[in-house]
């Protein structure tokens, strides 16, 4: 394989490797309008047999636990019905957090954090609040409903009593109330929201009387059908909006809402560990409150919603949660009759990373890297953002630094591979000459060529994989860019850090200066690469054109993100300068020496006598 050849398969490969990403991961659609459109959208969560709208449909379930059968909502530009009693917003305070339930249905309706103001611009509905908010205006967070194997108990359009109290210094909230059954008579309903750590996490208890009879059964609880958008790229924010799932014995799934027919519902058998509906930076998960079977979630469906404006911006999923029996205060553990309890935990907040993990069942995974590509760059992904957090722990530095700190370090660990993929080249460009001898000698004879073969690349302490081998420490380095991407995609850390004349580096630069040095530093390194090569048009071309499409690739990624690579190629410049050099020593020698001067390159000096006997051998061949 020529010099020349190998250049080729190495960027070919790169510019596929970009294509690649552009396919699977296409720039965000444009978004007319702006995130105030979001209030004029509301959703009609499906109808239950007892005609309520703001909770899905749900059939008969089947008597295995695991199997039971319901409909997903249909989110609709219809408006909520409106209760008939008066609502009352009960709204407490957390250290992170100022959540506000709803004594209608007993649920949450928005979350606002305290910690993570709106970076969006011009937008009336964020100019009134500039902190971030988890809700839907005129939806709660989450809906309810009993599911029985008679009938279906809609509780969204229920007035409870709720109180509010304090324990161990955390806000707690409880709902009751009396539900009219559908079939006649009525069931107690209790729901207790407790919240424990910094005040994103909340344990969610609850328990039914009054079912007559086997109290087996789900409550059904309908999630978020989408979240207005607080974020400067609008379109980027929109478009990750999706619903996300653990199974017990798989990874962590996601489906995007783009991803999700209107007509069209989708099951997702279980059980669960847990669910989550989320955007960009925020969510709102539900969590098994046990690894027990009988706690985990038995199912979930999704369905999609009308476009608004050419975008998803809408979609519904429902999960079931198998209703346990609880014990009946008579002792000896039996059941009490008709009734029965549920538990789970509740997580609205942020997408950091520490938080999820200390979650577990691998919560921190909620967003599935790489599509295809997931089980290569995963751990990756994982590496790098412990990485960064790592050093800003350390360093107590902008994140910007640590990008620059993080590409140098990179160059630097990968230098020793890089030079020896370099000394490889060098080593078959000198071999070349006598492989083409071979391959023109013996071309009607395979086998005797590949004999022949075998012993030029022995003679040279090379192999026949050598010319593949010294191609893939060139490669390297895009894994670790591509965990970047995904890492800029949705690390929150990121999020509205300014650095040098960028206002947030988890966005493009507003001024394109960054794509443009990182484009120009890409071309100075081909350029010292190909210095004192022999000349080669095609080579040459490929110079000028990998650094082009590379400018292209990066014109409208995060600024962070070519920051890094900027760095990449400051730092990749005194290695390929010190290469170029050494390449052009060896080429430097005359034509009989230069087999012996390459191999002096390696790790391995060729002795005097082997050189010589080499030489020898191949004037008897000439």
């Amino acid at each position: 394989m020529t010099q020349t050849r190998r250049w080729v398969l190495a960027l070919a490969l790169i510019a596929a490797f970009l294509f690649v990403y552009q396919w699977l991961f296409p720039p965000p659609k444009p978004t007319r309008g702006s995130a105030a459109g979001d209030t004029a959208v509301t959703a009609q969560q499906g109808a239950t047999s007892s005609g309520a709208t703001n909770a899905p449909a749900a059939a008969q379930p089947s008597p295995q636990p695991a199997q039971p059968a319901v409909a997903a909502s249909r989110p609709s530009s219809a408006a909520p019905a409106v209760p008939a009693a008066k609502p009352e917003t009960l709204t407490v305070t957390t250290p992170t957090a100022v959540v506000a339930f709803s004594s209608i249905g007993a649920a949450p309706v928005t979350v606002m954090m305290r910690d993570y103001h709106a970076t969006v611009r011009n937008v009336s509905q964020q100019a009134a609040s500039p902190l971030v908010r988890l809700g839907q205006p005129g939806e709660t967070l989450l809906s309810f409903a009993i599911v029985t194997p008679h009938d279906t108990i809609a509780l969204d359009s229920v007035s409870f009593r709720g109180t509010t109290s304090t324990v161990h210094g955390m806000p707690t909230v409880e709902f009751q109330g009396d539900v009219p059954r559908p079939a006649g008579g009525a069931v107690h309903v209790t729901i207790n929201y407790a919240f424990t750590g910094d005040g994103y996490l909340s344990q969610v208890r609850g328990s039914v009387t009054g079912l007559a009879g086997s109290p087996a059964g789900y409550l059904l609880i309908s999630l978020p059908t989408g979240f207005p958008s607080f974020e400067a790229d609008t379109a980027d924010d929109i478009r990750q909006l999706a619903y996300s799932y653990k199974t017990l014995r798989e990874d962590a799934s996601s489906v995007a809402f783009s991803h999700l027919q209107p007509d069209k519902a989708e099951l997702i058998p279980g059980p669960l560990a847990w669910v989550a509906a989320k955007d960009k930076y925020f969510l709102v998960g539900l969590l098994a409150a046990d690894t027990a079977r009988s706690h985990l979630f038995a199912e979930m469906h999704l369905i999609g919603a009308p476009k608004v404006g050419g975008v998803e911006k809408r979609a519904a999923a429902a999960v079931l949660l198998p209703l346990l029996p609880a014990p009946s205060t008579a002792g000896a553990g039996a059941p009490a009759s008709g009734a029965a309890s549920f538990a789970f935990e509740m997580y609205t907040g942020p997408q950091d990373y520490r938080r999820l993990r200390a979650l577990g069942h691998g919560f921190e995974n909620l967003n599935p890297y790489g599509g295809f590509f997931h089980v290569i760059f995963q751990p990756f992904v994982t590496l790098v953002v412990v990485a960064i957090l790592g050093m800003r722990d350390l360093l107590h530095i902008n994140y910007g630094w640590i990008l620059i700190i993080l590409g140098v370090l990179t160059r630097v660990v990968l230098w020793p591979l890089n030079q020896r993929a370099i000394r490889t080249s060098l080593k078959l460009q000198a071999v070349q000459p006598e492989i083409q001898a071979v391959q023109t000698k013996y071309k009607s004879d395979q086998a005797r060529m590949q004999q022949e073969l075998m012993r030029v690349y022995k003679e040279h302490g090379m192999s026949p994989w050598s010319p593949i081998a010294g191609c893939l420490p060139m490669l390297l380095p895009w894994p670790i860019f591509g965990a970047l991407y995904f890492v800029f995609r949705t690390t929150i850390e990121f999020r509205g850090v300014p650095f040098l004349w960028m206002h947030d580096i988890s966005v493009k630069d507003p001024y394109y200066i960054m794509p443009i040095l990182m484009g120009l530093t890409s071309f100075f390194v081909s350029w010292i690469s190909m210095r004192r090569m022999p000349p080669n048009p095609q080579t040459k071309m490929m110079s000028y054109m990998m650094p082009a499409v590379m400018t292209f690739f990066f014109w409208n990624i995060a600024g962070g993100l070519n920051l890094y690579y900027f760095v990449q190629n400051l730092a990749t410049v005194p290695q390929q300068w010190y290469l170029s050099n050494e390449r052009a020593k060896a080429s430097g020698a005359g034509p009989a020496g230069a087999t012996a001067k390459s191999g002096a390159q390696g790790t391995k000096k060729t002795p005097p006598k082997l050189a010589a006997r080499s030489q020898g051998m191949k004037e008897q061949r000439g």
